[in-house]
């Protein structure tokens, strides 16, 4: 391992919290705005990739308590309901959106003479799940996206929902007299498609953003923040970018998860015996931890893109404040 990984190391074993730093060193230098503007979206993505599952390698054996860090939750100031307490706020949840993607949306704020308040992270709720997000910041339950516009308990608190799973497709920002809440499909509903098999799928997303930023983002009227979010990030599976695991040692996992990185406890399944796996009792679920790699059945197996486990890229998403002044 390069001379980085000895350093990162030593912070790792010094006591107290890291999440903080690492979270630093994730958006300073592996996601950085300069590494993204140097080169193209495919040598960003495998450079910051193999950055990541190196250090990750070095958490699992040196520092495993860092994953219990990630389950701390964002704190106040990130929740999702305080936030669109304001009037004057509007909050766009991208669907899957990870902090590979915040040099992209800074180029687009940019270009759209939005001025940056606030680079940060936030964090994705347990399992890194798009539904169990949805239950922990708003009011409404386990719910899907699609449902948050119809709920009663978001309209009694004054807050505008709108759902859009077509990025080609202006949205109505433009009711001023409540918060406003976007959810959109993009870019989680893509990892579906058939190019999900392909690293250039990353290429691919970030050709797409503009369309989506032009549709989503461009057309909030008088607010005076905008807040660009995440429910969850995703694992890139490239080549050499997971833990090294022998097929026995991922024989048990694959039984144990099938195609997921999760599993409910509640039919109580016996979870195998394996260093690989977080069981988080008070949830009633197990996690693939770190950047395993279950061998999938199907189509799934041919993804390169995944999520719903307990890793960096999965837990730690993008939160970035737009402050727009009239």
């Amino acid at each position: 391992m390069e001379i980085l990984d000895k350093g990162l190391f030593l912070k790792m074993i010094e006591p107290g919290p890291r999440l903080c730093w690492i979270k630093e060193w994730l958006l300073k230098e592996v996601w950085s705005c300069e590494r993204y503007e140097s080169g193209n979206p495919i040598d960003f993505l495998r450079m910051g990739e193999d950055m990541v599952n190196r250090f990750e390698m070095l958490i699992s054996s040196a520092a495993d308590r860092i994953y219990g860090e990630l389950l701390s939750g964002p704190g106040s100031s990130k929740a999702l309901i305080n936030a669109l307490s304001d009037p004057k706020a509007a909050v766009v949840v991208f669907d899957g959106l990870s902090i590979r993607e915040i040099p992209m949306v800074l180029r687009l704020a940019e270009k759209s003479g939005f001025p940056i308040s606030l680079v940060d992270t936030s964090l994705s709720a347990i399992p890194s799940e798009t539904m169990d997000f949805i239950d922990r910041e708003l009011p409404c339950g386990r719910i899907a996206p699609s449902q948050i516009v119809s709920r009663k308990e978001l309209k009694e608190k004054g807050i505008v929902s709108v759902y859009t799973s077509d990025i080609t497709q202006t949205i109505s920002g433009d009711d001023e007299a409540s918060s406003l809440l976007v959810w959109s499909s993009f870019p989680d509903s893509t990892y579906k498609d058939s190019g999900a098999k392909f690293e250039n799928h990353f290429e691919n997303i970030h050709a797409l953003f503009e369309t989506a930023w032009m549709n989503i983002v461009q057309p909030i009227k008088g607010r005076q923040k905008i807040i660009i979010t995440s429910d969850h990030g995703y694992i890139f599976f490239g080549t050499g970018m997971d833990f090294p695991r022998t097929a026995s040692e991922l024989k048990d996992l694959n039984t144990f998860f099938g195609n997921d990185r999760n599993v409910s406890l509640e039919a109580g399944p016996a979870i195998p015996k394996s260093c690989d796996i977080y069981e988080d009792p008070s949830r009633k679920v197990a996690m693939v931890k770190g950047r395993v790699r279950t061998r999938s059945t199907g189509e799934a197996a041919s993804r390169l893109y995944r999520h719903g486990g307990l890793s960096l890229m999965e837990m730690i998403t993008p939160w970035i404040e737009i402050e727009v002044h009239s």
